[in-house]
């Protein structure tokens, strides 16, 4: 059974995902677990040291997440895989519109949400199962929650030149990229590409259409 994610399980998948992505430019000779598990460290430090700053200024910690943090996704092949087969018939335009609406829309939705749970999560990492010299890896943990169960995560990573980049997160074994395909897909049919794209950029589209999870 499948039920709306709820704030706290989103931010602790996009906290993770964030985490990794901030510090991910070491080469990928590295292990992609240990840059994760040493950027995940960094990424909450750097909310500690600067939580009231955030707090105070949100466009500024826009601003943070935007600079320090979007550069290591594959937004490109993320929107392309969550549009699915509407890429395909998409003009040029749309395509450009709706990866930064959806890029933009997914800082705005959970950027507040990282500072109201920075403290209370940690993480605990499963040893990694690749092949040496691999440049497309999945690397699991699970998020350990105050007085909550844990949640299990699989972050699909990827080599792309000399950095790792984050192109899919499975939650409870869901692919959000899978979940967000799905969704969209229905409401492309039933209302047309640039239709969605405008919720992105109006940012209302996750509001009414939150990431689903196992129950």
């Amino acid at each position: 059974m499948k039920t709306a994610m709820n704030l706290s399980t989103r931010f602790l998948v996009l906290l993770a995902a964030l985490g990794f992505t901030f510090a991910a430019q070491a080469a990928p000779s590295q292990p992609a677990d240990v840059v994760i598990k040493a950027a995940t460290t960094e990424f909450q430090d750097l909310i500690k040291q600067n939580h009231e700053k955030y707090r105070a200024d949100l466009p500024g910690f826009y601003k943070v997440v935007e600079d320090k943090v979007v550069p290591h996704f594959d937004t490109k092949g993320i929107a392309q895989l969550v549009l699915g087969r509407n890429w395909k018939t998409a003009t040029p335009d749309q395509r450009t519109r709706f990866e930064a609406a959806f890029k933009d829309s997914l800082i705005r939705t959970y950027a507040r949400a990282m500072l109201d749970y920075h403290d209370s999560v940690s993480a605990e990492w499963a040893p990694l199962k690749a092949a040496a010299g691999a440049t497309d890896v999945n690397v699991n943990a699970k998020i350990i929650r105050q007085n909550a169960p844990p949640i299990p995560l699989s972050f699909s990573v990827h080599a792309v030149g000399d950095v790792w980049k984050i192109y899919d997160i499975s939650v409870e074994n869901i692919s959000l990229i899978t979940n967000f395909r799905s969704q969209l897909n229905t409401e492309i049919k039933a209302n047309g590409l640039d239709a969605v794209i405008k919720k992105f950029e109006d940012n209302t589209y996750l509001k009414q259409n939150p990431p689903a999870a196992a129950s």
